[in-house]
């Protein structure tokens, strides 16, 4: 707290100055009083009867300027009490989506594909995630070992060791389905896992939802353990918009929200053939340019805008929900699919929901 030097005493503002060899009683009278309210040295120095004493305030608005709000703030966006369900919850989401698209997938197969597939993959990229061709036997055995680490992670057996094997070996799976698409051996669908499970293996990701019983018998307290993963599992997801938001803004600048930009993606989607599926909603958009311009600015609004999520309670309720219908017309306008839809569901806060499972059976009783 700051405090004031100015001090507003009618006593002390009265005692003029008095000339030597001169002495009044009312200056006499002032210094008796400011020593009164000065007090004895080295004492705190009191005010006079009736005043109060000022102070400056820290406004509301300059709280950021101080080191510890920010401290405050970080401590409480990572290590909030947090729950056991919503960590469970993330480690079933991403070890089910994982299995989904590693067995949805041929991806040992890619590892006995001619040396023509091989020839632009350069040794680092080789050495950086070990895949060599002419291995295909040995990359089953590894997508098997994979899926049973990936199971175990879902139904709770080992479940923090199953998220790390399954992210070590997805980390090496991965990229060999993008041999399909470009010569290069990076991962596509399973970039956001390889990462979330390394992350769940580190957590308390066990302690509920598991097949076999935990070490405790009840669900744990609230605990900030629970609640630096999913964040950082959030965050994972919301960098994925953010960036390509931030990428459109800096490699086309404002103008890629443009009705004629918008334009030329939606019949551009419309009409190539590899992708062509559905072509009405697409078309119906182009020829309409406040549809086109609706959807330029409505896309980098909500791709720069979702990081709110991050941070408060009603952008998470109100804009995750909407990301399944943004990505259902990017589907049905352009025919591009996002397949981490699923998720999403590391928003969800899961107490509320068994607490909504639990109220219905009372309510029809």
């Amino acid at each position: 707290m700051v405090r004031s030097t100015d001090r507003s005493d009618a006593h002390v503002a009265s005692c003029g100055l008095v000339a030597p060899g001169e002495c009044s009683s009312p200056s006499l009278r002032g210094v008796e009083n400011l020593r009164r309210n000065v007090g004895p040295r080295r004492a705190p120095s009191r005010p006079a009867k009736g005043h109060t004493r000022p102070c400056f305030r820290l406004s509301t608005t300059m709280k950021p300027l101080d080191p510890s709000w920010w401290i405050e703030a970080w401590n409480r966006f990572w290590f909030a009490p947090g729950s056991p369900r919503n960590l469970a919850a993330a480690r079933i989401t991403f070890a089910a989506y994982s299995v989904w698209v590693l067995l949805s997938r041929n991806l040992a197969e890619m590892s006995g594909l001619p040396s023509v597939f091989w020839s632009q993959v350069g040794a680092s990229a080789r050495w950086r995630y070990l895949d060599f061709p002419g291995h295909p036997d040995l990359e089953r055995v590894l997508v098997w070992i994979t899926a049973m680490a990936l199971l175990g992670a879902m139904v709770g057996v080992l479940p923090r060791f199953s998220c790390f094997l399954s992210g070590l070996l997805l980390y090496h799976l991965a990229p060999l389905e993008s041999l399909i698409w470009i010569p290069h051996p990076y991962a596509r669908g399973l970039t956001i896992s390889v990462i979330a499970l390394l992350t769940l293996s580190f957590s308390p990701c066990g302690d509920c939802w598991t097949l076999l019983p935990s070490r405790r018998d009840k669900l744990s307290a609230e605990r900030s353990d629970y609640t630096w993963p999913v964040r950082l599992l959030q965050l994972y997801l919301v960098e994925i918009y953010f960036f390509s938001g931030y990428a459109k803004v800096v490699h086309v600048g404002w103008k890629w929200a443009s009705a004629s930009n918008i334009r030329n993606w939606m019949l551009w989607c419309t009409e190539e053939e590899q992708i062509r599926v559905f072509h009405t909603l697409g078309t119906w958009i182009a020829d309409r340019p406040l549809a086109c311009w609706s959807v330029g600015i409505g896309t980098l609004l909500f791709e720069l805008g979702l990081v709110t999520a991050l941070f408060w309670k009603w952008p998470r309720r109100v804009l995750v929900p909407l990301v399944a219908v943004f990505h259902l017309g990017i589907l049905l306008a352009m025919n591009l699919v996002f397949l981490n839809v699923p998720q999403l569901l590391v928003f969800v806060d899961w107490d509320r929901v068994v607490a909504w499972f639990k109220l219905q059976p009372q309510l029809e009783a």
